[in-house]
């Protein structure tokens, strides 16, 4: 039994210290990511971004992102609501890989809006937004499917607040603040990241499996 323990124990590790961690040409990876760090009251999960990515090459990647988030409430009995949504393109230079750790950087553009209601009206507080940014960071595979990582990034954005209305007496008035603004901020994005299956394909071969 002792043996037997002893040779799964080294099967093990020499499959683990031979498995292929980091991504390769052709392979896809999603991931899931949240910021914990500027919601501000909001919870940890209501800002929720997944990211899809193809690699080009074994450094070279593109990937695109969704964000979406929502909260509601109620303020002297009456509903208020915000959502969020944003799309974002990227490419990412994967700078350095070694075993399980995988050094990047990269650069990206988004679009962002928000909407807010009061007693089912439009509020204060809407805008769309317009930005552009680049950005570094780590993964560590804690298998071969799997792995954790985070990003920061230094990201440009432009906004316009978006038209609202205000009550007034019995009615309500639609207000357009015509403003806009511009921030310059660093952002955080700790992430769970998972890589799927992609096929290998050679001229006269079938394709197969890379994991």
């Amino acid at each position: 039994m002792k043996k037997l323990l002893i040779a799964a124990i080294a099967v093990l590790g020499f499959t683990t210290a031979n498995a292929q961690y980091t991504a390769e040409a052709g392979d896809i990876q999603t991931s899931v990511q949240f910021r914990p760090f500027n919601n501000g009251n909001r919870e940890m999960f209501e800002n929720v971004g997944i990211n899809a990515s193809y690699f080009l090459t074994d450094k070279d990647e593109i990937r695109v992102k969704l964000d979406f988030g929502s909260d509601s409430g109620k303020q002297n009995d009456v509903k208020n609501s915000q959502f969020d949504f944003g799309f974002g393109v990227g490419y990412e230079n994967h700078i350095k890989t070694y075993d399980r750790i995988d050094l990047f950087a990269g650069i990206g553009a988004d679009f962002a809006t928000r909407s807010c209601k009061y007693d089912g009206h439009k509020a204060e507080g809407g805008y769309t937004s317009f930005g552009v940014g680049v950005f570094t960071g780590i993964n560590f595979y804690v298998y071969k499917k799997l792995y954790i990582g985070t990003e920061i990034g230094l990201n440009y954005n432009h906004y316009n607040w978006n038209k609202y209305e205000e009550k007034q007496g019995a009615g309500w008035v639609t207000k357009d603040p015509k403003t806009s603004g511009n921030t310059i901020k660093f952002e955080v994005e700790p992430a769970l990241k998972l890589k799927l299956r992609s096929e290998e394909c050679r001229v006269g071969k079938e394709c197969r499996s890379r994991w």
